[in-house]
């Protein structure tokens, strides 16, 4: 594939060092000359691009490729990422409770824990609590501090891309425009007396719906994700990227009014959440003799009047997340 000189970056600027290693991940090239033609950049461009990966650890040299000339000449060297140089730590922040895990960055889940966690105890106790885990997981995965690249958090609220920062949400007293990523990057260090990380924070249903597009449905162009837990939410992905609407809460589906004057969380009547929601199931189900199936198998233990199928992905990521569908 050709690219256009210098333009395939992200919003069509020129292509940067994280484009190539993008390039250099998927596979879609794996050479300095292939990283040439499918960017337009220089060979010089590349090469100082490739130096700043190289120091970073992120991109290794593997062995020699085919050589492509019919005169012959040395093989080209190959690109490889390099999943072993750091890890990621992350956390999945539900109402009460929250999971926490070390992973490669391939993924791989090498260490995780989970308890109860509520967030009304406030975002300084619960971040703070986070920052404690991360720092034993990390010694339990056998990992130093150092390593850790950066820290994602999944929360039960809309949250602004842009700052980080949770916007009016409905179920998390005390969150709103609260800096989450300042606490939780401070409690890391205070836990491991490591450099302040970067930290991401994004909705928990745009996470998940994200990981499942990218991990099982690439070829989907327009991929929506619906979470029910205690509350209700949805992720949607577009073209390959989260689709958050103007304030970006696109997929806050649990507060849409559904004409009932049941008592919402949010101290409203009548939301999707307060009917539908995973607390408002009747008590006792799912149904003794309804154990959870294997993987790649659906369930279909239901009580009268109501038909639920619940996924247990094979993927790593299955661990993390649960999706529940309803028809």
């Amino acid at each position: 594939m050709t690219g256009q000189p210098g333009r395939t970056g992200r919003g069509g600027g020129q292509a940067g060092a994280g484009d190539l290693l993008a390039l250099v991940r998927t596979g879609r090239a794996t050479t300095r000359g292939a990283l040439q033609q499918a960017t337009g950049l220089s060979r010089a461009t590349v090469g100082q691009r490739l130096d700043r990966l190289f120091r970073a650890g992120w991109l290794r040299e593997g062995a020699g490729g085919p050589v492509d000339s019919p005169l012959g000449g040395r093989p080209s060297i190959t690109l490889e990422f390099d999943d072993a140089h750091a890890v990621v730590l992350a956390a999945d922040l539900d109402t009460r409770h929250a999971r926490a895990a070390v992973l490669s960055l391939t993924g791989e889940i090498l260490a995780e824990h989970s308890a109860v966690l509520a967030v009304e105890d406030g975002p300084d106790a619960v971040l703070g609590e986070l920052g404690g885990w991360f720092a034993e997981l990390l010694e339990k995965a056998g990992r130093g501090a150092r390593e850790a690249c950066g820290i994602g958090l999944a929360v039960p609220g809309p949250v602004d891309s842009e700052t980080g920062l949770v916007v009016q949400p409905p179920i998390m007293p005390g969150w709103d425009g609260y800096d989450i990523r300042s606490r939780l990057s401070r409690a890391f260090t205070e836990r491991t007396g490591v450099a302040p990380v970067p930290v991401l924070v994004d909705n928990d249903a745009n996470l998940m719906a994200y990981g499942e597009q990218r991990t099982g449905y690439r070829d989907c162009s327009a991929f929506v994700l619906v979470k029910v837990s205690t509350g209700i939410g949805a992720g949607v992905v577009v073209g390959g990227e989260i689709f958050r609407g103007v304030d970006g809460g696109a997929g806050d589906i649990g507060h849409i009014r559904v004409g009932s004057e049941a008592l919402c969380r949010c101290g409203s009547q009548g939301c999707l959440a307060a009917v539908a929601s995973g607390e408002r199931w009747p008590a006792g189900w799912p149904r003794p003799g309804c154990p959870p199936p294997p993987a790649r198998t659906y369930a279909t233990c239901s009580p009268p009047g109501i038909r639920v199928r619940r996924r247990w992905p094979a993927r790593p990521a299955g661990r993390w997340a649960t999706c529940w569908r309803r028809s």
